[in-house]
């Protein structure tokens, strides 16, 4: 197949000149009290163009963000640094 000028061939995307979209991953696990994380129990991408975008997409995840036994969700950015946090307790929700 030859390839047309401008296009770009990734792994998992194609791009035609326009740069794709960056994806953060939301991730939601329980925190001990001492501040052990365990494993995620869910680990999603996100496609949006900031990562204020990509908190508002994760906001309206609920059934993500409530699911059973987490008190804890975070995003991570493109390069692999935690960009935000969300802890969860029986009474309030922080986000940092």
């Amino acid at each position: 197949m030859r390839r047309l000028q401008g296009q770009r061939w990734g792994a998992k995307l194609m791009t035609t000149g326009a740069e794709a979209m960056p994806t953060y991953r939301l991730r939601v696990a329980w925190r001990e009290r001492n501040g052990i994380v365990r494993s995620p129990v869910s680990d999603e991408g996100i496609e949006a163009p900031s990562l204020r975008e990509a908190i508002a997409v994760a906001l309206t995840r609920s059934h993500q963000l409530l699911a059973a036994d987490t008190n804890l969700a975070w995003i991570v950015d493109p390069d692999g640094h935690v960009a935000w946090t969300l802890r969860m307790d029986e009474g309030s929700a922080v986000a940092v």
